[in-house]
């Protein structure tokens, strides 16, 4: 038996947590938590998706395992119900790995959570394990994973109470000053800092229509000097690229299904530094490469004209 603790965090997508539970039923888990978000007012769809989703866990499990399973009463979103799940977990955990249901782990991804949340339990500096990797492979040496900033890096990812505890969902703790120098010391390319902070500003301004948790948690791990451990090889495909989804919609993006590799066994880096090159090549292929290249180069005015429309507080398409 597995004897990490799991969180799988769920909503309204019965194919998709089928696919992931069945995943994680391999370990056989001894402890489990499932949090589902509750239907949203008046949705006849979510209604009948959430009790199909329900139902999954309603099933016998033919290994003992403690299933512990949580759900609001009113529907909270995705900012406040991944947010709300995951501090359920560390009330009752002091570390483990959380799952959405549509992030599906290669089987390695497990002992690689269990083995680095023993050893890296008692070091501050390390806020969180992420399982994607967007890795350039001629990065790739003898090491198992480097140390970075993390983003994408919560699809399937593990941590600790001691981490989750810093986190802030409405930034209360970061003022622009205190972000501008945040972007400074982790991200080297002054583009990098651009797209950081206009995240912040509209993060901070309502989190996003209150549809995000993730950068939160990223910058609040930022606040306090913490950095990500990031897989060179990758073990978590996300199958939620689809028409049900809220942020990924676009199949043909390429963080899309992306295919698993074994990282086992793990060789661990000796020292704990902050990778900039490693992140400003995810910075220019997933996360936002529309800012560089030639087609960066053409949307320059288009960024001249955002940035003038945000210090002047215009809504209109151009100035």
């Amino acid at each position: 038996m597995f004897q990490t603790p799991i969180l799988l965090i769920t909503f309204n997508r019965p194919e998709h947590t089928r696919q992931v539970f069945e995943i994680i039923k391999q370990q056989k888990p001894a402890r489990l938590f499932v949090f589902q978000d509750a239907p949203r007012e008046g949705n006849m769809t979510d209604i009948e998706n959430c009790k199909a989703v329900k139902t999954i866990f309603d099933e016998i499990l033919d290994w003992t395992c403690e299933l512990k399973y949580y759900s609001p009463e009113k529907n909270l979103g995705c900012g406040k119900g991944p947010s709300t799940g995951i501090s359920w977990f560390f009330e009752q955990e002091e570390q483990g790995i959380i799952f959405e249901d549509d992030c599906l782990a290669h089987p390695d991804f497990f002992q690689y959570c269990e083995e680095l949340l023993d050893k890296y339990k008692n070091t501050p500096e390390i806020g969180f394990i992420a399982g994607s990797s967007f890795q350039n492979p001629q990065l790739v040496n003898d090491e198992s994973y480097y140390f970075g900033c993390g983003s994408f890096g919560t699809w399937g990812w593990a941590s600790w109470r001691r981490a989750w505890e810093h986190f802030d969902y409405y930034l209360e703790s970061i003022d622009k000053n205190r972000m501008t120098a945040i972007t400074k010391k982790y991200f080297k390319e002054p583009r990098q800092r651009a797209y950081w902070m206009e995240i912040y500003r509209l993060v901070k301004k309502d989190r996003m229509n209150d549809s995000c948790w993730d950068y939160q948690f990223y910058m609040s791990c930022w606040n306090f000097n913490m950095l990500a451990i990031i897989p060179y090889h990758n073990l978590i495909t996300n199958i939620g690229y689809d028409e049900m989804a809220t942020h990924t919609m676009s199949v043909d993006h390429p963080a899309a299904k992306r295919s698993l590799y074994s990282i086992l066994p793990i060789n661990h880096p000796v020292i704990i530094s902050l990778d900039t090159k490693a992140d400003l090549y995810v910075q220019k292929k997933y996360t936002y490469p529309l800012i560089y290249g030639w087609t960066g180069f053409k949307r320059i005015p288009h960024y001249i004209n955002r940035l003038l429309k945000i210090k002047q507080g215009k809504k209109s398409s151009w100035l």
